[in-house]
């Protein structure tokens, strides 16, 4: 009974502070301080964020007029809602407005809206699979989603071509998402142990797959015809010139899952980031979701490259950028990565349809230039971690 009674009073002294011998009132003074601090930072994670928003719309509209074919916008509209894109105008008003106002509704803007999905698709993966593997040097490229896809899709384009010629775009990509997957299926298979996927036998995994990947491609172009060859240097480019709505609403389906799918698993990579023991401790179920993140960044992944090709480099530098202004919590990070890589793609396209009009630069090339210095800085960053100097 004395130990009952000992340890109510024990449980009463934390109900009031000032029983307490402990001195509360510094806490209570750092309250404000703490309090203001997170607001502000709160408060410039929100600018940030809006000013990617309205950089983002500023760049599209520039994909909108800039081309070879320079469009006026406001124009065009006025002319749509006042009725004069019909088959009732003059022939010089109609074939003018009309020829202006198609390539704006049916090739300008679903490039532009495909644009933005596929970079923030491709930006968000990369942002998981950074959190994943806790390296800032890592990208989907890493685990062999586009070594694989370009392997089936030279396939395709030599060995086993469609039976209807009309459904070559499609057989292609069909074939492309394919042979990343399973690139991806075999990875797993590979890097999976009795204690769930290892992280530096994913990794190893990954290099031997884009090894192998790389092989098959070298020696089908060897035994390819000029035409084919010329169409697989072309798709291994990257492209975003078959835009289309139907491909918009794909895409922004696939989007939509992957985007929720990750964001329901922000606080699975944030544990992650202290490492998969702590993350384990916590309570988490890390095995599970180090599956669940793979295959919705394979599946993200997988359809872009099937669709577009390879676009190189998004997923390693746009993640890096937002963590160094928005911080580590994926909270924040996830979005952030979604809006800077959409802007980033936006960029790389209208710099690709405008620079040498025009011709039109393959966006990869663009990309690639800029995410290949990007990543000589990552490097010299790490320099310390391979050895104390470059």
């Amino acid at each position: 009974m004395q130990f009952s009674s000992a340890a109510k009073h024990s449980d009463n002294l934390g109900d009031n502070p000032s029983d307490n011998p402990r001195d509360y009132s510094s806490d209570y003074r750092l309250t404000p301080v703490v309090l203001q601090l997170i607001n502000a930072r709160a408060q410039r994670k929100r600018i940030g964020m809006g000013i990617l928003v309205v950089l983002l719309l500023m760049f599209a509209y520039v994909g909108l007029t800039r081309g070879s074919l320079p469009i006026d916008i406001e124009q065009q509209l006025r002319y749509f809602i006042s009725g004069a894109i019909t088959v009732k105008n003059t022939v010089e008003n109609t074939g003018a407005n009309t020829t202006h106002w198609y390539v704006l509704s049916e090739i300008r803007l679903p490039r532009v809206i495909m644009t933005m999905l596929i970079g923030a698709l491709l930006a968000v993966s990369g942002c998981a699979m950074q959190g994943l593997v806790r390296n800032p040097l890592a990208d989907p490229g890493l685990i062999g989603i586009a070594g694989g896809a370009a392997a089936a899709a030279a396939l395709s384009m030599t060995i086993v071509p469609p039976l209807i010629p009309a459904l070559e775009s499609i057989w292609v990509a069909m074939w492309a998402f394919g042979g990343a997957l399973l690139s991806v299926w075999t990875v797993l298979r590979f890097s999976s142990g009795p204690q769930g996927v290892s992280v530096a036998a994913l990794i190893l995994a990954g290099v031997a797959i884009n090894a192998l990947t790389g092989t098959v491609i070298g020696a089908i172009s060897y035994v390819a015809s000029d035409d084919a060859l010329r169409q697989i240097s072309y798709w291994t480019m990257g492209s975003l010139a078959g835009a289309s709505w139907t491909l918009c609403g794909l895409i922004a389906l696939a989007g939509l899952v992957a985007f929720t799918g990750l964001m329901k698993s922000r606080n699975a990579l944030n544990l992650l980031a202290l490492g998969e023991k702590e993350a384990a401790y916590m309570g988490l179920n890390v095995t599970r979701y180090k599956h669940w993140v793979l295959w919705l960044v394979a599946f993200s992944v997988a359809l872009a490259t099937a669709l577009c090709g390879i676009i190189g480099f998004v997923g390693l530098v746009v993640p890096h950028m937002c963590r160094a202004i928005f911080g580590v919590n994926h909270q924040v990070l996830i979005p952030a990565s979604a809006l800077m890589g959409a802007l980033l793609l936006m960029v790389a396209d209208t710099l690709a349809r405008t620079l040498f009009v025009p011709m039109e630069i393959p966006i990869g090339i663009v990309t690639s230039a800029v995410g290949a210095p990007f990543f000589l800085y990552l490097l010299w960053q790490q320099r310390r971690i391979f050895g104390g100097g470059v």
